[in-house]
């Protein structure tokens, strides 16, 4: 499945990814560091632990799948509650 970076907050890993079912899944990057509007293509429809590939820039990057099937306005939802610990 592909998507592209939409949301971010770097300092933590967190990222919101734009699904190709127009769709939002929220990932927590354990190596490398993906940017806004990069095209990830990788199992972003499911939760877990995955290896995802960047296509802009032509890398792999370990990644934790933390939530799928998101909104938006969920997806930074999301992100907000995990910067602030809940």
């Amino acid at each position: 499945m592909k998507g592209r970076v939409y949301v971010e907050y770097r300092r933590l890993g967190f990222f919101a990814v734009e699904t190709e079912d127009n769709d939002f899944s929220v990932i927590e990057v354990r190596s490398g560091i993906p940017s806004l509007g990069d095209e990830l293509i990788g199992g972003l429809n499911s939760l877990g632990e995955k290896i995802l590939y960047n296509e802009t820039n032509r890398e792999e990057f370990d990644v934790s799948i933390k939530s799928i099937q998101l909104t938006q306005a969920e997806a930074k939802s999301y992100i907000k509650d995990a910067v602030r610990g809940k």
